[in-house]
């Protein structure tokens, strides 16, 4: 029917004509019928969800469409006139019809209104069964009262979400007639599910079913095929499953054999590949450019150290840069033997340093040299500016020029070619161009030799890399063919060499997965989506009316699948709890997009927001979030509190400058950093003292694990039994825990103090970065620098419910602390720190050019020396001693077979002097001082002839500094009382006078540094070995006290002594002995009844021993 014929209801004159003026035209009979449904609709008091509405308005959408076009075409009215139909009715209906989100949205915001006053009674008590004192919000109320099918409530940290997610299921089970088994509530891991248990199953007595993913897709997996029992598998069996084959089945696959040893070779390490100059060196400060040879084989080459004269074993071949490292490799894998930075066989007249070409390479009789240059073919390198390029090919030509007049053959290499070719391929062509025979060593001999213990670096790296590919890769919920897709998405042959090397790996877990008929906590969130997508009666085995999911903001793409097909075929409503500012597990598949486009994946939703924090003050919520709020791309909101507090962010600075070889126990960081974050607990008691509070938790937050073991070993520190409890050994009666930021999530503490405030690689924010590989499976968050981290330190410094403390070096503080310091004025800096960007970097870096040191034995010099990573035709600084500025190694210009090498002069002068020198004044006494080189090389002289922080324009603070310099922090020896106890005898000794030596003796060889149950142990039998001379040991008043007694029993007191806490071992590859509160307080702790234990225990284990 044409649009005339349905506007005026045009019949054709057959049969029916005299009916048209008693019909009704049929799209006004539908548009009053949709007026009628919402009317009916909106008399309901209730919320009314776009469920309830939604279906029945979009297939009117005709009928509506039809109307649109009557008005835009003027001829509405005609067309009611004929109808025999009221205008104004019509109107109404269309208006309200196109309307219905706003009127509804109306209507459900009036609802919750009315509800809140006429359920204030109920709601004021609802958790009573709880907590009698929690008293919800009016943003928890409104949470709990609406009811839309897709809800996302954002709620800040400490806004109370586990209490609302509580009340909500009560309200619903009082209120809705929902029974509990039809609330399903999901979380990410069991800490959190147990929490939730506690409240809703236990407190409330609601038996609604609770639970993980992976224990959801476990059930719905039961539920489809209740005959089958699951053989679950833990993740570790990824890396055995992988780690197996790489040890026996990969050797017999000839193809995946040789793409492993050109990955290896060639691609291991991920080149840099970014603009950043700063990213750039921390990617070369922490590159390992060692070589397959030195990784393979016995590698040992003996040489004579110029300056002591003495053999030196060097036991690794590291190389400048990555491209060389792919040359070396190139060279051992083809049987060319080849030596690194050889001297060049010909003396160069007047120059300052000996000619080292990059590798020098024999084969038979034939012997070639060859230099890599880091410039491309057509001469470029975007780091470099145009005249450090024209210095660049002008010393390329040098060398070239050089070789000619030689008559050496040279063999040179770029960084890039025109033909896009790889080096390798050409570096092939000029090896058989001067007459050398590629020998190619059997790919499988090689993997045999990396295989042959995990230990191996190659193997151990790609094992990981590989474990956390497959992983995420299942958790994005990918299929076998993802593989074919990501590899045909790229032309980086590094990633296409990876993508079939792991496809492989995965192919073969995949088959051990179906051998064992095992599945792994992927595949059962996996299996379960698509069950409940394809089995078509899921719906009858499940009976689910709301979803509610807890930490929302840990969503990845499995889990967000899983939860909306748990939706569709139970047709449940989904409640989504989160807080997209505590978005911290990337790395392991969380995707933050699954959060902040909520509505959009969902089709529509309702957000709603819970501001009221109960646990930070204001002026700490304010800081962190608009810090966090930088981030244009976190969705916005202002957390409230009704709480107040002076001081709210308080760093600490401290000297981090290397202890050095001559340093002691309270020299170096470590020592710098415990005694900061003991300075913090001090003035943390201040506060408490001045505001007249007790002091309360106390958090320690490291960004790594290792940040707490490095307090312990210290001394100032000691973790009171395995967990995360800490003790201050100065303050031992105070409640403090460490935790790593990511494991504080959703606690809270009294007072937090963040102890890794560092800009270095592993420091906060960490600048680890991923393999470029996994950009395939991870959902990288690019929208600010740090995006993730700057999340991870918001939800550290919402831990606290009073003030956060910070520790963070002088030299090279977090750029997070700067930008804090730089934003408020309520932020407290105690001591001076460093605020300029060139200055702020961990590595020791070239004074000339600023790029890395590399520290290495230079074989061809017989030096170990700081070298300049740069390209050595750009810098060519080296120094046996960084503190000497830009004294660089040369050779001797007097005797010419020594070197000028760095030597310390009195007072801070350092001076250049001949490694020939000899006391007796037989050998050379050439020597520079530091003014003259410096003119020599127009160099401008530091001020105070180092590179200091007062030269580094630090930000100057008018407090005391935090921490005074190593050398005058107080001294930390406690007198030990003995123990007033009646003798308890064994083998004629009174253990109270072992144990009071032993607790002395120990403190006594402490006093410059720490030292393991050996060393102590010797001392106190008088037996004497090098370490014990060489630290002046033997003046202990404890020294040879026991050396009546056998070495095995006090070896067994020591044991207990460590068991009861008298003395701790600290956890490391080489653990020391502390003294511990209780050991230096002994007479405390230990009576009658702890003695007659040891003296039992010491026989159980003399008997042992003898038997």
């Amino acid at each position: 029917m044409g649009i005339f014929s349905r506007i005026f209801g045009i019949r054709k004159i057959n049969n029916i004509s005299s009916d048209l003026d008693k019909k009704q035209n049929d799209n006004i009979v539908e548009l009053l019928e949709l007026k009628s449904f919402l009317d009916e609709l909106l008399k309901k008091n209730q919320y009314i969800s776009k469920r309830e509405f939604l279906s029945s308005v979009d297939k009117k959408k005709d009928v509506l469409h039809f109307f649109d076009v009557l008005i835009q075409s003027q001829m509405l009215e005609n067309f009611c006139k004929s109808n025999r139909q009221s205008v104004q009715e019509i109107t109404a209906a269309l208006d309200e019809c196109n309307k219905i989100n706003d009127i509804i949205d109306f209507h459900n915001e009036q609802y919750i209104k009315q509800a809140l006053i006429n359920e204030r009674e109920y709601f004021d008590s609802i958790l009573k069964k709880v907590d009698k004192n929690i008293l919800l919000d009016e943003d928890q109320r409104r949470v709990i009262l609406t009811d839309e099918d897709y809800c996302l409530v954002i709620a800040g940290a400490g806004a109370g979400k586990t209490t609302t997610v509580a009340a909500k299921v009560k309200f619903l089970v009082d209120k809705k007639n929902i029974k509990p088994s039809q609330i399903l509530v999901v979380s990410f891991t069991n800490k959190a599910v147990n929490e939730l248990k506690e409240k809703i199953n236990k407190e409330l007595e609601i038996d609604c079913p609770i639970a993980t993913f992976h224990s959801v897709g476990n059930a719905i997996i039961n539920i489809n095929t209740p005959e089958e029992k699951l053989n679950i598998v833990d993740q570790s069996k990824l890396y055995f499953v992988i780690r197996d084959y790489f040890r026996n089945a990969i050797l017999q696959n000839e193809s995946i054999v040789n793409k492993l040893i050109m990955f290896f070779a060639s691609y291991f390490d991920a080149p840099y590949e970014g603009d950043d100059l700063n990213s750039f060196f921390n990617n070369i400060a922490k590159a390992n450019f060692s070589t397959l040879r030195s990784d393979l084989e016995d590698f040992k080459r003996e040489i004579i150290d110029t300056r002591t004269k003495k053999s030196v074993t060097i036991q690794n071949e590291v190389l400048r840069s990555q491209q060389e490292v792919e040359i070396a490799n190139f060279l051992y894998l083809n049987n060319i033997e080849y030596e690194y930075e050889p001297i060049y066989q010909y003396n160069i007249t007047y120059s300052r340093k000996p000619y080292t070409p990059d590798f020098i390479i024999y084969q038979d009789d034939k012997c070639a040299y060859i230099e890599h240059f880091g410039i491309t073919e057509s001469g470029k390198n975007n780091r470099y500016s145009d005249e450090e390029l024209t210095r660049y090919k002008k010393a390329v030509n040098d060398k070239v020029r050089l070789h000619n007049e030689h008559g050496t053959v040279l063999i040179y290499t770029f960084s890039g070619y025109n033909d896009n070719r790889p080096l390798i391929m050409h570096l092939k062509e000029e090896l058989e161009s001067k007459g050398f025979k590629l020998k190619p060593r059997s790919n499988k001999e090689i993997m045999e030799m990396l295989v042959t213990g995990e230990e191996n670096r190659y193997i151990r790296k790609l094992l990981n890399l590989i474990c956390r590919f497959i992983s995420n890769f299942k958790v994005n919920g990918y299929s076998d063919d993802e593989f074919n897709r990501m590899y045909h998405s790229t032309q980086n042959v590094r990633s296409r060499l990876f993508l079939d090397i792991c496809n492989d790996c995965y192919l073969e877990y995949e088959r051990w997965l179906n051998e064992n008929k095992a599945v792994d906590f992927e595949d059962m969130i996996n299996e379960s989506a698509r069950i409940l997508n394809e089995v078509k009666d899921m719906n009858k085995k499940l009976d689910f009316k709301y979803v509610i999911v807890d930490e929302y903001q840990d969503i990845s793409k499995q889990r967000f699948d899983l939860t909306k097909a748990l939706a569709e075929v139970t047709n449940a409503k989904i409640i989504a709890v989160g807080d997209d500012w505590q978005s911290i597990y990337a790395f392991s598949g969380a995707d933050i997009t699954l959060f902040t486009s909520f509505a959009e994946k969902m089709g529509y939703a309702k957000l709603l927001k819970i501001v009221k924090t109960y646990r930070n003050s204001q002026e700490v919520i304010d800081i962190a979030g608009n810090f966090i709020q930088k981030n244009s791309k976190q969705i916005t909101k202002r957390l409230i509190s009704p709480k107040r507090i002076n001081d709210p962010v308080v760093i600490y600075t401290y000297d981090s400058t290397y202890k050095g070889k001559n340093g002691n126990r309270k020299s170096g960081s470590n020592y710098a950093i415990a005694y900061a974050v003991q300075t913090a607990i001090e003035q943390l008691l201040e506060y408490k003292k001045n505001e007249n509070i007790s002091p309360g938790t106390i958090l320690l937050l490291g960004r790594f694990g290792f940040d707490g073991d490095r307090l312990e070993r210290t001394g100032l520190f000691e973790y009171s039994h395995r967990g995360s409890k800490i003790r201050s050994v100065k303050y031992p009666n105070l409640d403090i825990t460490y935790m790593t930021a990511h494991s504080s999530k959703g606690l809270g503490y009294d007072d937090v103090i963040i102890i890794n405030g560092k800009n270095e690689t592993y420091g906060f924010p960490s600048k680890v970065e991923d393999d470029p590989v996994l950009a395939f499976v991870i959902k990288g968050d690019r929208s600010i620098d740090y995006a993730e981290e700057r999340r991870l330190f918001y939800v550290a410094m919402t831990r606290t419910k009073n003030r956060v403390f910070m520790i963070a070096p002088e030299q090279n503080p977090s750029e997070f602390l700067i930008e804090l310091k730089r934003d408020y004025k309520n932020v407290v800096v105690h001591g001076d720190w460093n605020e300029n960007d060139a200055f702020r970097t961990k590595h020791k870096k070239c004074p000339l050019c600023g790029y890395p040191l590399q520290l290495k034995y230079k074989k061809s010099y017989g030096l170990r020396l700081y070298i300049c990573s740069n390209e050595p035709e750009i810098c060519g600084f080296m120094t046996n001693d960084y503190s000497a500025g830009k004294l660089s190694i040369q050779k001797c210009d007097k005797c010419r077979e020594g070197y000028l090498i760095v030597k310390k002069g009195t007072g801070t002068s350092y001076f250049l002097g001949c490694t020939n020198y000899k006391k007796d004044g037989t050998g050379c006494n050439n020597t520079i001082s530091k003014i003259n080189y410096y003119k020599q090389m127009n160099y401008e002289l530091e001020p105070d002839n180092k590179i200091s922080n007062k030269d580094n324009k630090l930000y100057q603070n008018d407090n005391k500094s935090a921490i005074t310099k190593n050398n005058s922090i107080v001294s930390d020896y406690v007198e030990i009382v003995k123990a007033d106890l009646e003798p308890i005898l064994f083998n004629k000794l009174v253990l109270n006078d072992v144990i009071y030596i032993i607790l002395n003796a120990l403190q006594n060889i402490s006093v410059k540094k720490y030292y393991n149950k050996t060393i102590l142990i010797n001392v106190l039998i008088e037996c004497n070995n090098k370490i014990i001379i060489d630290n002046n040991l033997i003046q202990i008043p404890e020294y040879g006290q026991l050396k009546n007694m056998s070495y095995d029993d006090i070896d067994t007191i020591i044991e207990w002594m460590i068991n009861k806490h008298l003395i701790l071992r600290t956890k490391e590859r080489y653990p020391v002995l502390h003294s511990t509160y209780e050991g230096l307080h002994y007479s405390k702790y230990i009576g009658i009844k702890e003695m007659e234990q040891l003296k039992e225990y010491l026989e159980k284990e003399v008997v042992t021993w003898k038997w």
